[in-house]
C-alpha cells in the first residue's frame, strides 16, 4: 500500500537571496500515444490518446531564489481533457520531490518547477513527498516513484520499432540540449486519489523521449 504526505510546498514561500543561476540535468518523457509513428498512428490516437503524460528530472547543477537543486529528482503525471500535444488542452498535474532530498532545496526546486514549466503542468492539483529513483545511460532510462509510478524505457531502433514510412510526429514538451527517442516498454501509474486514473502499459511503443536540458 503506497503512502503519499501533502506537504505545504504548494504554500511555501522561498526568499531569494539573488539571481537564480542556470539549471541543469537530465529529463525523461512517457506519452500515452506515439511522438514517432506511421500517419494512420497518428491520426487514430490523436482524438482518443495522449492525455497522459510522465515527466521526470535529475538536477545536475543550478539553483532557484538562491537554493542549490543539484541532485534533486522530481517528477509530474499529467492529465489533459484532451491530447495534452495540442497546447491548447486544458491539463491537471500532480508534481513528486524527492523525500531524500533537503526540506530548502524540495521547496526551491518545485518552486522552480512550476514558475519554469506552468503552460505545461497547468493545474497543480497536489506536490507529494516520496522516494523517487531515476536513471539513464546511453541505451536506457527508468524512473520510479515510490510505489506509484514506474516507466521503463530504452533506445528507439527505428529499424526495428516501425515502420520505414513512420515520421516524427510530437517533438519532446521541454527544450532539451540532447535527446533520444525512447521505446517505453512498461508505464504504470496507480495514483488513483489524485487525478482518479491509473494504467498499466506494456506494449512497446516510441511514445518518449529521455536525454538532458539547460535552461536558465
Amino acid at each position: 500500500m503506497w503512502h503519499l504526505c501533502l506537504v505545504t510546498l504548494l504554500v511555501a514561500s522561498v526568499g531569494s537571496t539573488g539571481m537564480n543561476g542556470p539549471v541543469t540535468g537530465q529529463y525523461l518523457e512517457d506519452r500515452s500515444s506515439r511522438v514517432y509513428g506511421c500517419p494512420c498512428e497518428w491520426s487514430s490516437e490523436y482524438a482518443s490518446y495522449g492525455r497522459e503524460a510522465v515527466l521526470a528530472w535529475k538536477i545536475a547543477s543550478g539553483e532557484y531564489v538562491g537554493e542549490n537543486l543539484a541532485g534533486l529528482r522530481l517528477a509530474a503525471v499529467l492529465a489533459g481533457e484532451f491530447t495534452l500535444s495540442a497546447s491548447s488542452s486544458p491539463r491537471r498535474a500532480i508534481l513528486f520531490v524527492d523525500v531524500n532530498a533537503p526540506l530548502a532545496q524540495r521547496r526551491a526546486g518545485v518552486e522552480w518547477l512550476r514558475s519554469r514549466y506552468d503552460n505545461i503542468l497547468g493545474h497543480v492539483v497536489g506536490v507529494h513527498e516520496v522516494p523517487i529513483e531515476f536513471n539513464i545511460d546511453a541505451d536506457s532510462a527508468s524512473l520510479r516513484v515510490g510505489d506509484v509510478l514506474d516507466v521503463r524505457m530504452r533506445r528507439t531502433n527505428l529499424l526495428e520499432d516501425t515502420q520505414p514510412w513512420a515520421s516524427l510526429l510530437y517533438d519532446p514538451f521541454i527544450e532539451l540540449s540532447s535527446s533520444t527517442l525512447g521505446t517505453t516498454l512498461d508505464s504504470q501509474y496507480n495514483g488513483e486519489p489524485d487525478l482518479l486514473m491509473r494504467w498499466i502499459r506494456r506494449d512497446a511503443a516510441i511514445t518518449g523521449y529521455y536525454g538532458t536540458f539547460s535552461v536558465k
